[in-house]
Order: structure tokens, then sequence, then C-alpha cells
């Protein structure tokens, strides 16, 4: 394992209405150059949004 700071954010919904996300990975020892990214991408695409009610589970 590299140990590299990371962050996911939510990216919206695939065709299928399940959600997608992205990663940042920043470079080692730099933790906060992920975080900005990624509080920019939030507020721009927006936060977390649970899947419509008739999305099925992998399962």
């Amino acid at each position: 394992m590299p140990g590299l700071p990371a962050t996911a954010i939510p990216a919206g919904h695939s065709a299928e209405g399940l959600p997608v996300g992205v990663q940042l990975i920043g470079p080692m020892f730099e933790d906060r150059t992920p975080l900005r990214p990624a509080e920019l991408l939030e507020q721009e695409i927006g936060g977390f949004e649970a899947p419509p009610q008739g999305v099925r589970r992998a399962g």
C-alpha cells in the first residue's frame, strides 16, 4: 500500500440509477491536496443522493 491520501465523492448516477463516485488521490504527506478539489467538486455537482427506490442491489 503506497499510503497516499485519498478521498471519494459522489458524482451522480449511472444509466441504471446506481450511484457513481470519483476518487481523488494526492501525493504522499499532502493530506489536504485531494480535499480541496473534492470540496469544490461536491459544491459543483452536489452531495450524496440515495438511488431511486426501484433500483435493485447486486447479489
